[in-house]
């Protein structure tokens, strides 16, 4: 038999270890959203999570709604406001947007169809947490241009950011300018990025995580001029993803956290470590003993920071496309901490202020803090990992892997040394 060669062993063995998966973990849901009349049923298609900077308990989840609009709802389930103003595929949140007259208000921006464009919307926090769009009779943004996702972020340079993936494939980058009364939009980058599903910004590496239809997840850099070439992080069939759909990054810290991805077609979100980008699980959310599991999910939120007594310990939100306990697609919440606990050793969990609250954020992009231990075992920092921020999209190999390989390869040295 021919022996293999120390880099086609290494071939072999990285494989090996980047396809070893482990079952998913169950993960118990809290509460979950009772749909009013207006919402229809089965046309949920993202979700989005404004955090009430003077009251982090009475914040508020928006839904995009393909056939009604936008619809906010409380965190107990509730339904708080409907917003009819044409259909909705996909809706994001950014605290800190300038008013005139110098306040501040967290930004909303909703893929419309009808419109074909991005409108623009704020959340009144003095109003219950209502949507109230800007420049009502101004055009959407970019007009004429039909989105299926959208994300918002601040650049580098303190800059808001709107990316948008075009239902005709592709995905687009915006600065945005606050003017009197509303907001423009300047086209700043295009990438070629196929049929985009899921969006997602990490600040802290400047990288933004597309979900491409049918090829997996993918890293570019997330500022205007760092090109339109990217890096494949895992291919379909790769890393435990069957199908990707939309994506969320769990911020634990400066630099810790995870990036979760949805494979609606395995009911499943698989988790990503945000340092490495190696695989490091899978879990499904359902009810006590496993039913009304969360199906066909087509929007999720990860968020770190405390939401009251509710969930001290941080929020993960689903859609599920298929609940047999509303007998319509509704969103199921449940507190990180049950994320992380469920499986072993435990995920990282931020450690939240003493006071309960969140550090100013008013959109997505709050949160944060230390690592704190969940139990025994705790992986600090998620993981392990550099802060290299090169690019790379590599699937991480596991400890046993490593040592593994060394092993062989010190073996197969061995032999050729005696032959």
């Amino acid at each position: 038999m021919r022996n293999l060669s120390l880099p086609a062993l290494t071939a072999v063995l990285m494989s090996t270890a980047a396809g070893a998966q482990t079952a998913p973990v169950a993960v118990p849901y809290t509460v979950q959203t009772q749909p009013g009349a207006r919402s229809g049923g089965g046309t949920v298609n993202d979700v989005a999570l404004w955090v009430n900077p003077a009251n982090p308990a009475d914040s508020r989840l928006i839904t995009a709604d393909q056939n009604n609009g936008l619809f906010t709802y409380a965190l107990d389930g509730g339904e708080v406001q409907g917003n009819t103003e044409g259909t909705s595929v996909s809706v994001d949140v950014l605290g800190g947007f300038p008013l005139a007259g110098g306040t501040n208000a967290a930004l909303v921006l909703s893929a419309n169809p009808t419109l074909t464009g991005l409108v623009p919307y704020v959340m009144d926090a003095t109003d219950g947490g209502g949507l109230t769009r800007l420049s009502p009779t101004v055009a959407p943004l970019d007009v004429g241009v039909s989105y299926a996702t959208v994300r918002l972020a601040r650049g580098a340079d303190g800059t808001i950011q709107a990316f948008g993936g075009l239902a005709a494939g592709g995905l687009r980058q915006f600065a945005l300018t606050p003017t009197d009364g509303g907001v423009t939009g300047t086209p700043v980058r295009d990438i070629p990025a196929g049929t985009v599903l899921g969006l997602a910004v990490d600040p802290a590496y400047r990288a933004l995580y597309v979900a491409q239809q049918g090829q997996g997840l993918y890293r570019y850099g997330a500022d205007a001029d760092a090109g339109i070439l990217g890096t494949q992080v895992v291919g379909l069939g790769d890393g435990g993803l069957t199908s990707v759909g939309r994506i969320a990054l769990y911020e634990a810290s400066g630099v810790d956290g995870y990036l979760v991805a949805s494979d609606p077609n395995a009911n499943t979100f698989v988790v990503f470590d945000r340092r490495t980008l190696g695989r490091v699980g899978a879990f499904q959310l359902v009810q006590d003993g496993g039913t009304d599991a969360v199906e066909q999910s087509r929007g999720l939120v990860a968020y770190s920071g405390a939401l009251g007594t509710a969930f001290p310990e941080g929020l993960f939100v689903a859609h599920d496309g298929v609940s047999s306990s509303t007998l319509t697609d509704n969103l199921k919440l449940t507190s990180w901490g049950n994320v992380a606990r469920a499986f072993s050793p435990p995920l990282i969990i931020a450690q939240q202020p003493a006071d309960g609250g969140v550090d100013g954020g008013t959109g997505t992009d709050g949160g944060g803090g230390v690592i704190v231990n969940p139990g025994d075992g705790n992986p600090h920092g998620g993981g392990g990992g550099t802060d290299d921020d090169s690019g790379c999209g590599c699937t991480s190999t596991s400890v046993p892997a490593i040592a593994t390989l060394g092993l062989l390869a010190m073996s197969l040295l061995g032999r050729r040394r005696r032959s």
